[in-house]
């Protein structure tokens, strides 16, 4: 049966009618984006039909787009669709602060249907300057600073580099107070009555909340006097080996090293020869020093000083740290006399208890005060009728010979 006119019509209302308006398939989703780069929105809809799809920018009521047509005059947006009309895209190139805001995609319906997406143009964080004294007298103060910039503004705090040996930043006040911090927040960073403890690298940090953080390195060196600490005070040098003094300085600036003895002249040890020292520098503050001395002689023996100063330490003023070397004891060899004895023992191995019987010499030589000895006895050798008691195999006898003083 065909459809008549009037069916048709009726057809075609319906099909605009409530059933058929078009709808939101899913939300408008947020868009995060650095300064420069592209960013898009993407609105889903069903049931498009003959309706269109506008896009403002909600917080200046700016028409952006109608359709397939670009309202702004912002040479940087543009409008796209797939070819089933379902998909709706809003695109933004080369993205600017300005750019940020709520952007909303509407239906035309009546009434007007709309999804809202928020577009965020981040600037990921920047340290532009970081200023402080690279070099500080111990005791005294120092200020670090740090300028960071970025969109959000980024949190700044400062930390100590390498925390697992220098574990926090510690914060003296004035009136002496002393704190231990892992982290001080603020582009400021101030230390008061500064010491050695306080040297090394300062790593300020900024972050926004959008990843990387970004960090830079500060260095500070703090100038003290040479401290020198010997790990052996007595050596022992054995004639004609290398004997090696060694002394380790903790300084900064790193400390000029000598070694003298205190004979006589009491003169520095100059390297050549017999004497060579050698400085190894272990890190920027400690120094290990070495004096070795090659085919020692007793003229060796004595005390010897490792000095150590740098420009902290006044005229003439020395860090010294003191060694006592002499002659390791030559062995001494000593003439021992001892005098042999006997023990005679039957063991009878038939069943039944055995009986042993012991022969040995009474008189065991001894040593006089005079260095002289008594005269040897001389056990007479056993004969065969001491060492067997019985004619049987099942019997035999062993015997033990021992040395005695």
């Amino acid at each position: 049966m065909g459809l008549s006119l009037h069916t048709v019509v009726v057809f075609i209302i319906l099909a605009r009618g409530e059933g058929m308006r078009p709808r939101f398939v899913d939300e408008l989703r947020n868009v995060t984006v650095e300064v420069g780069r592209d960013a898009t929105f993407t609105c889903t809809v069903s049931d498009i039909h003959g309706y269109r799809i506008g896009w403002v920018k909600a917080n200046t009521k700016a028409i952006q787009a109608i359709g397939t047509h670009v309202i702004t005059h912002n040479t940087r947006i543009s409008v796209s669709h797939d070819d089933s009309r379902r998909k709706w895209s809003l695109h933004i190139a080369d993205a600017q602060l300005d750019d940020t805001g709520p952007y909303m995609c509407q239906i035309n319906t009546d009434p007007m249907r709309s999804k809202m997406g928020f577009l965020d143009v981040i600037i990921t964080p920047d340290i532009v300057d970081i200023r402080g004294p690279s070099v500080v007298v111990e005791g005294g103060s120092a200020k670090l600073e740090c300028e960071a910039r970025g969109e959000p503004t980024p949190l700044v705090f400062w930390q100590r580099e390498n925390t697992r040996e220098k574990p926090g930043i510690i914060n003296r006040s004035r009136e002496g107070k002393m704190e231990r911090r892992s982290r001080v927040d603020g582009s400021v960073l101030r230390l008061h009555k500064i010491t050695r403890e306080d040297a090394g690298g300062y790593l300020c940090i900024a972050s926004n909340g959008h990843p990387p953080a970004i960090s830079r390195r500060l260095q500070l060196d703090v100038k003290y006097r040479p401290a020198v600490s010997v790990p052996n005070q007595h050596v022992r040098g054995v004639i004609g080996k290398t004997v090696a003094l060694q002394c380790d300085i903790d300084s900064f600036p790193r400390a000029e090293v000598s070694w003298t003895k205190r004979d006589d002249l009491y003169e520095e040890i100059v390297t050549g020869g017999r004497y060579i020292k050698e400085d190894f520098h272990i890190t920027d503050y400690k120094t290990r020093s070495v004096l070795n001395i090659y085919n020692y002689t007793k003229q060796d023996a004595g005390l010897y000083d490792c000095k150590a100063r740098n420009e902290m330490n006044l005229k003439g003023e020395t860090a010294d740290g003191v060694i006592y070397l002499n002659t390791e004891k030559e062995p001494t060899t000593e003439s021992v006399y001892t005098t042999p004895y006997f023990i005679y023992t039957d063991y009878d191995l038939s069943p039944g208890p055995s009986k042993p019987f012991l022969t040995y010499n009474p008189q065991i030589s001894t040593r006089r005060k005079s260095g002289t000895e008594s005269p040897r006895r001389v056990v007479p050798h056993p004969t065969p009728e001491r060492f067997l008691n019985s004619s049987t195999l099942s019997q035999c006898c062993g015997m033990l010979l021992i040395w005695s003083l």
